[in-house]
């Protein structure tokens, strides 16, 4: 009725008529009729057919609500809005809102959509229901203020008007409701802001996004290439991928894929950017790039790196908490984060957490309740299986998200943690961000401050002492000219050295009674007398036993005459109380007096497992601090030099060892032989192995026992768990070190698919490899829980410490995991085939005899271990195809297929061990292609037999720098057992 004329009143006989709510059709009783509003009379007077008429009109701006919104966003319908519509032309109160029919068509495929709450309304939901005011609302109607616009990620540019009527106390008034996806064209940038010295790291899903702004396409892209200008190479930072740090070229030759490998060199998701230290607050850096869908199907778009010196350790939240202290975590924090991350004034339902290798229980824990009897703690890798609701309604989440709270390590060292949170209002609609805890409080940190980690280094940075220097004297422009230190106590560099030139010829170390009479310039070309170095020379190495802080003083000399003393700190990084840094990539046990000859065939699986490609060379990044590793030992060698040589942090730094060597001038892995000095100690060689464009870094833990540590071994069911046996681990090292250990720190933990070890009675703390577990006093214990359908075997090394917190040795705690417990007559658990014959019989891999007996000492026939190996390889059983021939159905196979091409062969016979090697290489298809160049056996070159060499499944006999395989010689039943046990848990 917008714009039509009302009447103001209408007089008959005298009498005055109230009304409430007007017709829309003529009668005979009212000359005009139409609907009431604030501006017409409540009641009507009509006498004698006189009829006083005056104009009413209502404008389309009182009655059209507009509702924009942006792509990815949502915004949210207020109840308000509608409210004014009709208090437009009536004085009561808004009831509820009808909202007209719309096509199908039309409401399909609009590029946003309407939702109630969490969920998706139809066209037909929408038209047939009403939406009332909250005050008007009974419990199951729905309420206006639960309805939102939401526009997807890839939404175009859009807009639809919907036609309404609004209902209350004294009547109804029509409108219009226009929805908007707006501009989503946006300009391209992702910026991206970091501190000097910090790193800041790349999400992919901000190029696809930029991709998906600009083109309007709501497809993800396949790769991203960079196009980076001089700039880059005079900006004070780098971008990298892992340990890979790009120069310009690089950087602009590479590809960078979204989401799979087969598009690019390296992974968008894992760039980062670290700015130097000297980096000054506001410098920015332009990056061009552009967004691929296909070769053809791109956008261009600049990546903008800003130097903020408020950038360090923040996130969208931010809590900081000092040392043993604890922070709560605010509900509202998360809330107001997704209010004004989805532009809505919705409030969120639950919060779920994912976590990095940072959260860490030395560090500090995430709690529930602390400190009261429903407490519950949460580690890194159970955290995610949980959902933290908002408010008081639990039904959305397990625990409430305004009760957890973050209690850091009483010996934390300053550190940030960092965890990724997804807060939801629904399951499809949420917001992505970053919480960001910072620890420590300063207490112990000096003016310049350091971290190195136990059995590493960590180079001096100079820049440290500029800026200490500039903020003391108050002058940005200050240059240091030189630093010297006071002399410390003695003891500082007990479990310290202070070198220049660390790993090379010119190698020099600094004692604590001599320190104080050195000087350190800040530009090495002034270091030109006797005790004179550059700072930029200085390396902090640290032993493995490094735990507590170091402090020197030193003063600073600039240029200018300023002089400012300060102190400098260097702290171990992650060597807090009850944590053990130990690692064992590639694990090796002997006793003293005897010698490890390195086997590159360890390492090389260990790269590959890691890399997922061939190893070519290896650099020794560390020499171990007791024993002494040589080069050429037996002085047998053909590779690298002729005569034997003691490897050195000096001599061995940057050499490489190959795997395969193509010339004699090439040092060859297979050369190094570790010596040891003493007993009852591990020793370690830290290493980086290289192939292709991969490096893994990794260490070899050499333990050095009086006698030979057993491995502790048990067989139980599926799907039982079990308790570590600390009394039979106990045993197993004190009989061989003659000392009993105080703890254990777990090396590796099984793969999630053989189960999960965890610390105490419950399921709640996983365990994991850096923590010493004190499980021989009582104080804690660890508990594996096998994965209900688990079957086969389960090993758990680990280093054994003493009270003092060093190895003492290292062992393995091994399981059988099996359907059924099978025993033989002659083999018991002490029998040292016991665990191959287990869980192979298990397997249905081997069986016994009628007797009940195994005869592990009896020798194989070809027939039989043609039959366990093919087996054990994952071919079916084979009938016979000879009659009284139970073995010729294998031979069948196993010359279709390739594996025996001997014509001539007598099932029958005794096997030797290069025909087992030549079955088994065969049956699980090992490539003898790219084999070393270093024979691995004096006695034979077969191809098989160096391949099953390479792969860890058999042995050699090593005396004296020669190793011999024996070829001819015959294998027993459990020997055979044990070569066949390696075959069905190899890895490739």
């Amino acid at each position: 009725m917008n714009g039509i004329p009302r009447p103001s009143s209408f007089k008959y006989d005298g009498k005055t008529y109230e009304f409430y709510g007007w017709t829309d059709t003529y009668t005979d009783d009212f000359i005009y009729t139409g609907r009431q509003s604030k501006k017409s009379p409540t009641s009507i007077k009509i006498t004698n057919n006189s009829v006083e008429f005056y104009a009413l009109y209502t404008t389309d701006d009182e009655t059209q609500i507009t509702y924009t919104v942006d792509p990815g966003k949502e915004t949210s319908f207020d109840e308000d809005d509608f409210e004014k519509v009709y208090k437009s032309q009536y004085s009561g109160s808004l009831e509820y809102v009808e909202f007209d029919s719309i096509s199908s068509s039309t409401y399909k495929n609009f590029s946003g959509s309407i939702y109630y709450g969490s969920s998706e309304l139809s066209r037909s939901d929408l038209t047939s229901n009403k939406f009332y005011t909250q005050a008007k609302a009974g419990r199951n109607d729905y309420e206006i203020d639960e309805l939102s616009l939401v526009a997807a990620k890839g939404a175009d540019d859009d807009e639809i008007t919907v036609s309404f009527t609004v209902e209350g106390t004294r009547g109804s008034v029509d409108g219009t409701l226009k929805l908007v996806v707006g501009d989503k064209k946006g300009d391209g940038e992702i910026v991206y802001k970091v501190a000097p010295g910090g790193t800041v790291d790349f999400d992919a899903d901000d190029f696809n996004e930029a991709y998906q702004d600009l083109s309007g396409s709501s497809s993800d892209i396949k790769y991203v290439k960079f196009t980076a200008t001089k700039s880059y190479t005079s900006f004070d930072g780098a971008i990298s991928c892992g340990s890979k740090d790009f120069d310009r070229d690089d950087l602009n030759d590479a590809k960078f894929y979204y989401s799979s490998k087969s598009y690019g060199d390296y992974d968008l998701d894992k760039l980062s950017f670290t700015a130097d230290k000297k980096a000054d607050d506001g410098d920015s850096l332009s990056i061009s790039f552009r967004a691929y869908r296909s070769s053809g199907d791109y956008e261009d778009g600049t990546l903008k790196i800003v130097i903020d010196d408020d950038a360090s350790g923040s996130g969208d939240i931010t809590y900081k908490v000092a040392a043993g202290k604890e922070v709560d975590f605010d509900e509202d924090d998360f809330n107001d984060y997704y209010q004004e991350d989805a532009d809505t004034s919705n409030d969120i339902k639950w919060v779920e957490f994912s976590t990095t290798d940072t959260l860490s229980s030395s560090e500090g824990t995430i709690y529930y309740d602390y400190g009261y009897s429903d407490q519950k703690s949460f580690t890194k890798s159970t955290i995610d299986d949980y959902k933290f609701y908002y408010g008081r309604s639990s039904s959305s989440g397990d625990y409430a998200l305004d009760d957890l709270s973050f209690v850091a390590g009483k010996n934390a060292s300053d550190h940030t943690v960092e965890l990724s949170f997804r807060a939801y209002y629904s399951n499809t609609r949420y917001a992505d961000g970053t919480l960001v805890i910072q620890v420590g409080d300063g207490e112990d940190a000096g003016d310049v401050t350091i971290k190195v980690k136990p059995g590493k280094y960590t180079d001096l940075d100079k820049t440290d002492f500029q800026s200490y220097l500039r903020s003391k004297c108050g002058d940005k422009k200050a240059t240091v000219d030189y630093v010297r230190f006071d002399r410390p106590s003695s003891s500082v560099f007990s479990d310290l050295t202070l070198y220049s030139n660390y790993g090379k010829s010119s190698q020099t170390s600094f004692s604590a009674s001599s320190l104080n009479g050195y000087t350190f310039y800040y530009n090495s070309k002034d270091a030109t007398g006797s005790k004179e170095y550059g700072l930029d020379t200085l390396t902090f190495a640290a032993d493995t036993s490094f735990k507590e802080s170091v402090k020197l003083t030193f003063t600073v000399y600039g240029d200018d005459d300023e002089e400012e003393e300060g102190t400098l700190v260097i702290q171990p990084d992650g060597a807090a109380a009850g944590t053990s840094n130990y690692v064992g990539s590639v694990r090796y046990n002997i006793t003293s007096g005897n010698r490890v000859q390195i086997n590159a065939n360890d390492i090389a699986r260990f790269f590959k497992r890691n890399a997922g490609t061939n190893m070519q060379y290896v650099t020794l990044t560390g020499v171990p601090s007791t024993g002494s590793l040589y080069y050429n030992y037996y002085n047998t060698s053909k590779y690298g030099t002729s005569s034997r040589a003691q490897l050195t942090a000096s001599n061995c730094s940057g050499q490489n060892f190959y795997a395969s060597p193509t010339s004699t001038s090439q040092f060859a892995l297979t050369e190094l032989t570790y010596v040891p000095s003493g007993k009852n100690y591990c020793a370690t060689i830290p290493f980086t192995a290289y192939g292709g464009s991969r490096s893994v870094s990794g260490a070899i833990l050499i333990s050095v026992t009086s006698a030979a540590v057993s491995e502790v071994y048990g067989v139980v069911p599926k799907g039982t768990a079990i308790t570590f046996p600390t009394s039979d681990i106990s045993k197993a090292v004190s009989a061989a070190t003659g000392t009993a250990p105080s703890s254990i720190q777990l090396l590796s933990l099984p793969s999630y698919t053989a189960g999960t070890v965890y610390v105490g009675s419950g399921t709640s703390t996983a365990a994991d490899t850096s923590t010493a577990y004190a499980i021989f006093n009582g104080t804690q214990s660890l508990r594996f829980v096998p994965s209900s359908s688990y079957t086969g075997n389960v090993e758990i090394p680990y280093v054994a410490l003493n009270s003092s917190g060093a190895a003492l040795a290292s062992g393995t705690f091994s399981l059988g995991v099996v359907k059924a417990k099978k025993s033989f007559s002659d083999v018991n658990s002490s029998t040292w085939c016991y665990k191959y014959v287990a869980e192979l019989s298990d397997a249905s891999v081997i069986a016994g005899y009628a007797n009940g007996s195994f005869k592990p000492n009896n020798t194989v026939t070809y027939g039989a271990a043609l039959k366990l190996i093919m087996l054990a390889a994952g071919y079916p059983e084979q009938a016979p195809t000879v009659k009284n021939s139970p073995f010729s159905g294998y031979l069948a196979k196993a010359r279709a297929d390739g594996i025996v091409t001997r014509s001539n062969v007598n099932l029958s016979a005794t096997i030797t061990r290069q025909q087992v090697a030549q079955l088994a290489a065969g049956a699980m298809k090992l490539d003898t292609s790219s084999l070393s160049t270093v024979q691995p056996f004096t006695d034979t070159t077969d191809t098989s037999v160096r391949a099953l060499n390479a792969a860890g499944i058999v042995e050699g006999y090593f005396s004296n720098g020669t190793s011999t395989f024996k070829p001819n010689n015959t294998l027993t039943r459990g020997q055979i057992s044990a070569i066949v046990w390696r075959m069905r848990n190899y890895t490739k």
